[in-house]
């Protein structure tokens, strides 16, 4: 191999790697962005289970014990032991 063509073979390489870099770049945003409507999903997510699923589980759980409690009253008025 001669100096030309080892010239020119560096320069094809480096090309490449030139645009190999461009194509990773490319995908590098395409994941942040990705990345970034994931995060905001999930902060809505989180922001609705506090606010919404939260207070609605505290609620059947409120009303599980008022009718356990309820149930007992019954069982002591009518004599009842289960």
């Amino acid at each position: 191999m001669n100096n030309e063509q080892f010239q020119e073979f560096v320069v094809k390489h480096l090309m490449k790697l030139t645009e190999n870099t461009s194509s990773m770049e490319g995908r590098l945003s395409s994941i942040e962005g990705r990345l970034s409507s994931v995060e905001s999903t999930v902060l809505r997510i989180e922001t609705r289970m506090e606010n919404e699923i939260i207070d609605k589980i505290q609620v059947l759980f409120d009303g599980h014990l008022q009718h356990d409690r309820r149930l007992d009253r019954l069982e002591k008025e009518l004599g009842i032991n289960i």
